[in-house]
C-alpha cells in the first residue's frame, strides 16, 4: 500500500466531501449503525425503561422514540447523502457557522469522548470482575492502555474498518444475547419478562412512562448524527432509509428488548451479590438495574463475557472515530490547525484515559440528559434550516459548494440552541414536564425560523434604506 494511499484512509475526509467513487454498500453502513446501536448502554436502558414502566409501557417508550429517531435519522442522512460532508461540517453551513460549529464540536466531542471512557470502564470492570482481579491503579491503568491501543489501531483506518468490525461482532452478538435469555431462562417465566408490570416500589403509571420515553428519546439525536456521519458515503436515498431503519431497529426494537428480558431474568442473581457486598436492599436493586455488565458476567460466566466484547468493541471503535471527527472541526474551526484525522484519533484517546483516571465521568454521566436534549436541538436547527429555511421558504441555497462561503457565526442558530434547551431542561429541572426534549425541539423550529425570517426582513429594511 502506498503512502498516499494510506494517508488517504486515515484522512477518511474529515473536512472534504466523500467523492462518488467512494460511495459503498448500504449493509456496510447499516453494519456501524446497527453497531453502535447495541451497547451495554441499551442493554441497560432496556431494563430500566420496563422495570420503571412496566414491559408493554417501556416498550411503548422505545417505540414512539423509534419513529422520532428515525425521522431525524434519515433527514440528516438525506443532507449529509447529498452534500458529502460530516455532521459537524454541516453544522457548519446549516446551523452555526464556520466558527459557532466550535461549540457544537465541543459538545459533541464531550459527550462522545465521554462515552468512549465510560464503555472502557464498563468492559474493564466485567473483565476484572470476571478473572477476580483487584482492580489497583496499576492493574487499571495496564487494562486501559491496553483497550486504548486497539481503539487508536481499529479506527485509524477509518470508516472501512469501522463497518468491518460492526459486521463481524453483530451477528456474534446477537447469537449471545439470544444464548444469554437461554441460560437465565431458569430464573423465571419468558412469559412473565414480556408482561409484567412496574417493578420499582411507589412508581406510578405516568412518572415510570415520562421516564421511560425520557430515557429512550434522548438517543434520538446522537444516533441521527453518528448514522450521518456514515450516509455520507450512501450510494442513493433509498440506502440512506435502508441504514436509518436498520439502525434504529437494532436499538430500539432489538437490543432494548434484549435488555429487558435479560434484566428481568438476571436482576436477582445481581441484586443478591451487591447484598453480599454490604448493601442495603435499595442501592443493591439499584445497582442490579444499572451494571448490566456484572450482570451478565454472573448469569452466563464466559459466555456474559464474551457478549460484552462483542458488544462493546464495534461501539468503541465507532466512539473513537466520532470523537476524532469532532476534533477534527473543533480545532480546524476554532484554532485554524489541521493536523490530520489520525492525530485527532490518537488525541480523542488520551482524553477518554484522562476522564476516566481524572473521575470525570461522574460529571459526564450528570451531563448526558443535558447533553442529549442540546444533541436532539441540533439535529432539529438543521433540518429546520435545510429544509424548510431554504426549502420550503427559499431563504437561501441548499447545499454546501465552498467551506469558505460559509459565515463565521450564524447567531440564530447558537441563540436557537441555547434558549431552546435552557427553558426545556428549566422545565424538565422544575418537574414541571417530564421529557424536555418535547419541549426544545418545537422551541427550536420555532425561534430558529421566527429569527430567520426577522433577520431577512432587516436585511430587506436596511437595503430599502441605503436606496433611499
Amino acid at each position: 500500500m502506498s503512502k498516499k494511499n494510506l494517508e488517504s484512509m486515515m484522512e477518511d475526509y474529515s473536512l472534504e466531501a466523500v467523492p462518488s467513487e467512494m460511495r459503498r454498500p448500504w449493509r456496510e453502513l447499516a453494519a456501524v449503525g446497527a453497531g453502535i446501536g447495541s451497547s451495554l448502554a441499551v442493554l441497560l436502558t432496556g431494563g430500566l425503561i420496563t422495570y420503571m414502566a412496566g414491559f408493554w409501557m417501556g416498550m411503548l417508550a422505545a417505540f414512539i422514540a423509534f419513529l422520532v429517531s428515525t425521522f431525524f435519522t434519515i433527514s440528516l442522512g438525506i443532507i449529509s447523502f447529498r452534500d458529502g460532508y460530516s455532521s459537524n461540517i454541516i453544522s457548519r453551513a446549516y446551523a452555526f457557522g464556520t466558527r459557532g460549529s466550535a461549540f457544537g464540536s465541543l459538545i459533541w466531542a464531550f459527550m462522545i469522548i465521554g462515552f468512549l471512557g465510560m464503555e472502557s470502564v464498563l468492559i474493564g470492570n466485567s473483565l476484572l470482575f470476571y478473572f477476580d482481579i483487584e482492580p489497583t491503579f496499576t492493574v487499571k491503568l495496564i487494562f486501559y492502555l491496553i483497550m486504548t491501543g486497539i481503539w487508536i489501531a481499529l479506527s485509524l483506518f477509518g470508516s472501512k474498518i469501522v463497518s468491518r468490525v460492526a459486521e463481524i461482532m453483530i451477528p456474534l452478538l446477537f447469537l449471545m444475547l439470544l444464548f444469554m435469555v437461554y441460560l437465565l431462562m431458569n430464573q423465571g417465566s419468558l412469559m412473565d419478562a414480556v408482561t409484567h408490570g412496574i417493578l420499582i416500589p411507589n412508581m406510578t403509571q405516568g412518572q415510570g412512562f415520562a421516564i421511560a420515553l425520557n430515557s429512550t428519546i434522548v438517543m434520538a439525536g446522537l444516533l441521527a448524527i453518528v448514522v450521518s456521519d456514515f450516509t455520507r458515503f450512501s450510494k442513493s436515498p433509498k440506502d440512506v432509509v435502508k441504514v436509518s431503519v436498520a439502525s434504529n431497529i437494532s436499538l430500539y426494537c432489538v437490543t432494548m428488548v434484549f435488555g429487558a428480558i435479560i434484566t428481568y431474568f438476571g436482576y436477582q442473581i445481581t441484586m443478591d451479590y451487591f447484598l453480599k457486598q454490604g448493601m442495603d436492599v435499595g442501592a443493591a436493586g439499584m445497582a442490579a438495574i444499572t451494571n448490566p455488565g456484572i450482570m451478565l458476567v454472573l448469569g452466563g460466566g464466559i459466555w456474559g463475557l464474551l457478549t460484552i466484547i462483542f458488544s462493546q468493541s464495534k461501539v468503541q471503535v465507532g466512539n473513537s472515530y466520532e470523537g476524532a471527527l469532532a476534533l477534527v472541526n473543533l480545532f480546524d474551526s476554532g484554532f485554524n490547525w489541521r493536523p490530520g484525522r489520525a492525530v485527532m484519533v490518537v488525541l480523542a484517546n488520551i482524553i477518554s484515559l484522562l476522564f476516566i483516571f481524572g473521575n470525570i465521568l461522574h460529571f459526564i454521566e450528570a451531563f448526558l440528559t443535558f447533553g442529549s436534549v442540546l444533541l436532539c436541538v441540533w439535529v432539529t436547527i438543521v433540518l429546520t434550516d435545510y429544509y424548510f429555511i431554504r426549502g420550503k421558504m427559499k431563504m437561501g441555497k441548499q447545499g454546501i459548494e465552498n467551506l469558505a462561503d460559509i459565515p463565521a457565526v450564524n447567531w440564530k442558530g447558537l441563540i436557537t440552541l441555547v434558549l431552546s434547551t435552557i427553558i426545556g431542561m428549566t422545565c424538565y429541572q422544575l418537574n414541571w414536564f417530564g421529557v424536555p426534549v418535547f419541549i426544545s425541539a418545537p422551541l427550536a423550529f420555532i425561534f430558529y425560523t421566527v429569527l430567520s425570517v426577522w433577520g431577512v426582513q432587516a436585511s430587506l429594511a436596511k437595503e430599502k434604506q441605503a436606496d433611499i
